[in-house]
């Protein structure tokens, strides 16, 4: 009980001689380091948790997911009898034809060709050490196919400008399909599965304009993209005879209205008698990632910055005298 008071004592002698306004400022002083203990151990937690959050929402770990099977067209089955090295050529369910691609189908006159045969051959004959292309409705005598693009390499002129003069490998890498835009045309389709209904997915490509070997005349290409109901087209090339455009990316917003819908390439030109084709590579849809969840956790994240700071505000400014 002694102690006790002896320390009452020394309270009183050491703080009885100072000001009210002393006193004040040393109870705010403890305020301030409880507020600071508080902010550390209670907010900061909340503030991190809430921020980590929303960082893992707007950067998920995984890339989204190509939703085109077969994306890159070098998936084939081919029926014919004859020898190839390199098989290339008509493909889909028209009459003749030795080839189908793994999950594409098509019944107009379309092509698929592996880097380097677009231009192998003429209307004739294929060039000298070329691989042979499959045969198709169309064939040389030995039973070949004989359809073949304008490039430097079976006499193409290369004079659009901006274009080149060879039928270069697709940007995408793999294979590339070649549509005629006036002749037996139809759709090359696919059919997507595991859409969300209301979702939005981007589709990109790379098309370009070329005109089959052998034919003179200057040409127009474009392609209408269709995902179910909806369809987009491109631009239209105004291609000079024997040319090629060279290669050109194209990207189209989609809403999915059904969790199963068709994609289709279906190209268009002119004249019909001057062979307008339209060359695709590299397909890929992917779903764009919705940022709505992202943005509500940014909000909460930041009016809680916004309350911290005003309480700190409040907590650095001593009482007034």
């Amino acid at each position: 009980m002694k102690s006790a008071e002896c320390d009452n004592s020394a309270f009183r002698n050491r703080y009885s001689s100072q000001s009210p306004l002393h006193i004040s400022r040393l109870a705010w002083h403890g305020k301030r380091v409880i507020l600071r203990e508080l902010r550390l151990h209670r907010i900061f937690p909340a503030l991190l948790t809430t921020l980590g959050v929303s960082l893992a929402v707007a950067f998920p770990h995984e890339a989204a997911a190509n939703l085109i099977q077969n994306a890159d067209f070098t998936q084939y089955t081919y029926t014919g009898s004859l020898p190839l090295t390199t098989v290339y050529g008509m493909f889909g369910t028209e009459s003749g034809n030795t080839l189908s691609l793994t999950d594409w189908t098509t019944s107009g006159y379309n092509f698929v060709y592996a880097p380097g045969t677009a231009d192998a051959g003429t209307k004739t004959a294929v060039n000298s050490g070329a691989p042979n292309e499959a045969p198709g409705e169309y064939n040389y005598s030995s039973g070949y196919g004989d359809t073949y693009m304008f490039g430097s390499n079976n006499g193409g002129a290369g004079t659009v400008s901006g274009g080149i003069g060879t039928i270069d490998a697709g940007p995408a890498g793999g294979n590339m399909i070649a549509m005629d835009g006036a002749f037996q045309t139809s759709a090359v389709k696919q059919t997507i599965t595991g859409l969300t209904i209301g979702q939005v997915y981007v589709l990109k490509f790379y098309w370009a304009a070329a005109q089959q070997q052998g034919f003179t005349g200057a040409t127009t290409e474009n392609l209408t993209v269709s995902l179910g109901s909806q369809s987009f087209t491109t631009s239209t090339v105004d291609l000079p005879y024997a040319s090629f455009s060279g290669w050109m990316s194209q990207t189209f917003d989609y809403t999915a209205t059904s969790t199963s819908e068709t994609l289709s390439f279906l190209a268009a030109g002119t004249p019909s008698g001057e062979p307008p084709f339209v060359l695709v590579n590299g397909v890929d849809l992917e779903l764009i990632p919705d940022f709505s969840n992202w943005l509500v956790f940014a909000g909460f994240g930041a009016g809680c910055i916004v309350l911290e700071t005003v309480r700190r505000r409040r907590a650095s400014s001593p009482p007034a005298a």
